[in-house]
Parts: C-alpha cells; sequence; structure tokens
C-alpha cells in the first residue's frame, strides 16, 4: 500500500508541476499586463483541473489565492524597478484589502460555485466596459479618499472570487494615475491582500485543514510550476506594458475581459444545468 501512495502522490506533484507551468506562463502575463493578479485565469483552470475531492469551489479559490501571492509577488518587483508604485498609496489601501478578503475567502466555504463564476464573470464585463472608456481627469484626493473607502469591500469580493484585487482596483486607481502606476501599485497590494488573507483562514478557521491537506501535492506541484515560470511571463509582459501606447493596452485588454467574461457566463450555465 506505501509503495501505490507514494506513486500517486509522485503523479499529483508532476501533474501539478505542468498546470501550474500552464497557469503560470499565462497568468503571469496578465498580471503584469493588467494588474489582475491572475485570479481571473487561476480559479477556472484549478476549478476545472484540480483533482476534487468534494470542496466545490473553496480550494480552487484558495489555491488562486496562493498564486495570486506568486503572481503579484514577482509582477510587483518589476514595476517596482521601473518606480511604477504609488507607495503612501499603498500603505493607505492595504489594511482595508486584508480584512475584507479574509472575510470573503472564508464564505467560499459556504457559497455555491456558480456564484463564485457568475461573479467572476460579471466582474470580467465590467473591466472590459471600464476599458473601453476615456475617464474624465479626478483630482488625486478625491481619487484617493473613494479608493481607501472601498478598500474594504474590494477586498472582500476579491476573496470570495479567488482574485487579485487589481480586477476593481486598477480601474478606481487609474482615475487618479496613469495606468501602468495603477497596474503597479495594484500588484503591491494585492500580493499583501492575498497572502494576509490565506493566512488568517489558515491560522483561524479549521474547516480549511481537510481539503489543504487532501491537495498538497497537486498544490506543491503547481506552486512550483508557477515559480518557474514566473520570473520569465512577468518581466516581459511589464517590458511589454512600458512600450505599448496605453490606448492600445486598453483595446486589447478590452477584449481579452470580454472574452474571459463569455467563458465564465458558460461554465456557470452548465453548473447550473
Amino acid at each position: 500500500m506505501i509503495p501505490v501512495m507514494q506513486e500517486t502522490d509522485f503523479l499529483l506533484l508532476i501533474y501539478g508541476l505542468v498546470v501550474g507551468l500552464v497557469a503560470g506562463g499565462v497568468g503571469g502575463i496578465l498580471a503584469a499586463l493588467a494588474g489582475v493578479g491572475g485570479g481571473l485565469i487561476y480559479v477556472p483552470v484549478f476549478y476545472t483541473l484540480m483533482p476534487q475531492a468534494g470542496e466545490a469551489i473553496a480550494m480552487p479559490v484558495l489555491a488562486s489565492m496562493l498564486a495570486v501571492v506568486l503572481t503579484g509577488s514577482f509582477s510587483a518587483r518589476s514595476h517596482y524597478r521601473l518606480g511604477h508604485i504609488d507607495m503612501p498609496g499603498s500603505r493607505q489601501l492595504i489594511p482595508g484589502l486584508v480584512i475584507g478578503a479574509g472575510l470573503g475567502l472564508w464564505t467560499t466555504l459556504h457559497v455555491p460555485e456558480a456564484l463564485v463564476l457568475l461573479g467572476l464573470a460579471g466582474l470580467d464585463l465590467w473591466v472590459a466596459f471600464d476599458y473601453g472608456r476615456d475617464l474624465k481627469p479626478v483630482k488625486q484626493a478625491s481619487a484617493t479618499r473613494l479608493c481607501i473607502a472601498l478598500s474594504g469591500p474590494v477586498g472582500y469580493i476579491s476573496g470570495l472570487l479567488g482574485i487579485g484585487s487589481g480586477t476593481m482596483l486598477v480601474p478606481l486607481l487609474r482615475r487618479s494615475l496613469p495606468l501602468r502606476m495603477a497596474v503597479g501599485t495594484s500588484a503591491f497590494c494585492g500580493v499583501w491582500m492575498a497572502g494576509c488573507g490565506v493566512a488568517l483562514n489558515l491560522l483561524l478557521e479549521l474547516n480549511w485543514q481537510s481539503p489543504l491537506q487532501q491537495q498538497a501535492m497537486f498544490l506543491t506541484g503547481a506552486l512550483l510550476g508557477m515559480l518557474i515560470i514566473l520570473p520569465k511571463t512577468t518581466v516581459w509582459a511589464v517590458a511589454l506594458h512600458d512600450l505599448l501606447e496605453e490606448s492600445a493596452l486598453r483595446m486589447i485588454l478590452k477584449a481579452l475581459f470580454f472574452a474571459l467574461a463569455a467563458a465564465l457566463g458558460t461554465a456557470a450555465a452548465v453548473t447550473l444545468l
């Protein structure tokens, strides 16, 4: 029995490694270009490919938040080197984001999977619409107050849906910052939000222990695959971000988010049926 279990664990590790390489490649590029932390890619990937053990959507969301920490770390580091992070603003945003994300992630233990998929699809549509329109200039102080006030709700939705805060935070920040600064600041905040939100849940909620143990080998392989691929994809994507005109980048992101919304909406409909 022991050799069989060891072989099964090894196969899960290799399987997770392959999944991590693919998800990390796509998610890293998306994170660096749009500041979304890769969660919009990771949740569907983990939901589809993770070996299920009766935990429904909760474990894919938790796994996505762990992946967001890795993706956001590489993306934030690259943006920091290029001076794309508003550090004073980040310090004001992080507390609300962390508390909200911790509560949102805990909520995934108690909601149906279709709700999460529909939520992701709805966010994609909103972001696609927002990227496609020109925004009127807003005073820096006014925009900062708005972002701080919404940091708790943004964190909660991010934790519930397993995404980086950038899906909502970038559109808010770009009302007072250039797009590349909004993306870099969001990536930095998202690392703290996801990491602390996961830590709070694992320390305070015992119901995470059993599914986490069941998926340990798969998650180890997946995170290892991301560590291998992310340094290359994020650096390349951030450099591309610095070269593209903002109008061209906005159109690319608009088309991408519309496509993601359609895919996630279809998945939610299949789940309900």
